[in-house]
């Protein structure tokens, strides 16, 4: 039988799944390029939330 834990231990870092990232504007289309351009923004702030908002709107935008 193994003892409990009586100490604080670091947080375990979990990967994050990557096709949550995924999402490759269309070329011309205006707000895809918008979009892009918030994602790597928020990449660059390291705000994971913005990124996968926006991927999610870059993947889920209809081009009629």
């Amino acid at each position: 039988m193994t003892e409990p834990t009586r100490y604080s231990t670091p947080p375990i870092d979990l990967p994050l799944d990557p096709w949550l990232l995924e999402g490759t504007p269309v070329n011309g289309c205006k707000i895809c390029m918008a979009l892009a351009r918030e994602r790597k923004a928020a990449l660059s702030r390291k705000d994971m939330t913005k990124a996968y908002e926006t991927s999610r709107e870059i993947r889920n935008h209809r081009h009629d």
